[in-house]
């Protein structure tokens, strides 16, 4: 996957009004090797060139109200509920 895969994605998911964006939440796994390429190529399009990456597990995109978690292949989600 890739960035303008990720812009194509989340275009049709803005643009149809079909789907209900309030709270929906979606998951891509990539293998390990593609998910820092993304993490790096999604860093370096929002901070400056000169800023220090650091690769993260979850790379989060948040678009028109919804948000797109990207996991690397085989990584463990766990969930937390932070109101109890």
């Amino acid at each position: 996957m890739t960035y303008e895969d990720l812009i194509e994605i989340f275009s049709e998911l803005v643009n149809n009004e079909n789907i209900k964006k309030d709270g929906l939440i979606m998951f891509y796994e990539l293998p390990a090797e593609n998910h820092e390429k993304l993490d790096e190529h999604l860093f370096y399009k929002t901070n400056d060139r000169n800023a220090e990456f650091t690769h993260q597990d979850i790379i989060e995109v948040e678009v028109d109200g919804f948000i797109v978690k990207i996991i690397k292949e085989g990584g463990k989600l766990v969930y937390e509920d932070l109101d109890n």
